[in-house]
């Protein structure tokens, strides 16, 4: 069965180093965060990774087939920008949740800031799904920029929300777009559920990266758009999945 690697990336003591640099502080950690994001996130694509901000603090980078090198990479790049130490654990598993949870227990259970635990077999694949509201413009045009964005919130909360109950980990990426990495066990049925949440769509990408798979994702996504696809979901695969 495929499975998915995933990276936990943390900022060690990151809340004691904002408490440490004065109260008119958020407008500069906001800078610094995204700053540390682009960079991270350059060198996670780089080596056909994507990174999910999360909290900031910590960081999830979806990592199937990235190698203890490429990841090494990623880890290096984020001790040169960081104003704080850090360090990073991956595994893989069945689900997004599980390698994310046991990416965790590993890096609290050591010293070590790095931590790469191989795949059992040659199986890792990401399933990216790219979510978006239907009539999302017509709805801004009509009720307004704010009205729209408290919509999208909720939608993006009870995504969340099924998505992880399912072993899947959702991320806003802004705009009326909502990307989950999901599981291959049951993915089709994950993703039923979840577009039943609100009036949503979705394209799915399947590769061994990434990248790949957010790539494949955005194409399916477009054929809906357009009109080239009269299906609310539709499945691009760059590899066998059976």
């Amino acid at each position: 069965m495929l499975k998915t690697r995933m990276a936990l990336l943390e900022l060690v003591g990151y809340r004691e180093w904002t408490e440490s640099i004065g109260n008119d502080r958020e407008w500069r950690l906001q800078i610094t965060q995204s700053n540390i994001y682009k960079e991270i996130q350059e060198a996670a694509a780089q080596r056909r990774g994507f990174v999910l901000p999360m909290r900031y603090d910590y960081m999830v980078i979806v990592a199937s087939n990235m190698g203890e090198e490429d990841l090494r990479h990623v880890y290096d790049v984020a001790r040169r920008v960081s104003p704080v130490p850090v360090r990073m654990a991956s595994t893989c598993s069945d689900t997004p949740v599980d390698a994310v949870e046991e990416a965790w227990r590993y890096m609290r259970g050591s010293e070590e800031g790095f931590i790469y635990q191989p795949c059992p077999m040659d199986n890792e694949a990401v399933i990216a799904g790219h979510f978006d509201i239907n009539g999302i413009t017509a709805m801004t045009r009509r009720l307004g920029v704010l009205t729209t964005y408290n919509t999208m919130l909720h939608v993006v909360s009870e995504v969340e929300t099924r998505a992880h109950y399912r072993g899947a980990i959702a991320q806003y990426l802004g705009g009326d777009n909502v990307l989950v990495i999901l599981p291959y066990n049951k993915y089709t049925e994950i993703i039923e559920e979840l577009i039943a949440v609100h009036d949503l769509k979705v394209g799915v990408g399947i590769a061994g990266d990434a990248r790949s798979a957010l790539s494949l994702a955005a194409e399916a996504l477009h054929e809906i758009r357009i009109g080239a696809r009269q299906d609310r979901v539709n499945v691009k695969a760059s590899i066998a999945t059976n």
